[in-house]
């Protein structure tokens, strides 16, 4: 009996000692400041590149705004990976890049700025906030 509920000890104490690492990684960073969004390849852009800066956002998570992780296995998949955000001439559509960033819905860029915005009065809605006149 004793032996057994040694075992049983040892076994969970290895197990909890080879998942500990999990939990003390360290969550990765978000990339710097400064990141530059500009339409991407056969869309014709109509305003200026936005200047994006993730330090601007620390309230937000990664997936309030980012879904689907792609092949390559990196975290996030750019928003006009195929099968994602790649139609480029719609204006609507789960499928719509320009959703993506202006649509209504609170995983779009407009979308959490204008539901934030009664909380927080000083966050851009207009247009020229996050697209500066060249």
């Amino acid at each position: 009996m004793k032996r057994s509920l040694f075992m049983t000890l040892m076994v969970g104490a290895l197990a909890c000692a080879l998942a500990l690492p999990l939990y003390a990684a360290p969550a990765k960073k978000a990339p710097a400041d400064g990141l530059v969004m500009t339409a991407p390849e056969g869309a014709k852009a109509t305003k200026s590149p936005v200047k994006f800066n993730h330090s601007k956002h620390t309230e937000a998570k990664c997936a309030d705004c980012h879904h689907k992780k792609d092949a390559k296995g990196n975290e996030y998949a750019k928003c006009d990976a195929k099968g994602c955000h790649d139609n480029l001439t719609a204006k609507q559509g789960k499928d719509s890049f320009y959703a993506a960033f202006h649509g209504n819905n609170a995983k779009s860029c407009v979308g959490c700025h204008k539901t934030k915005k009664e909380a927080k009065p000083n966050i851009p809605t207009a247009c020229d906030k996050c697209h500066p006149k060249a």
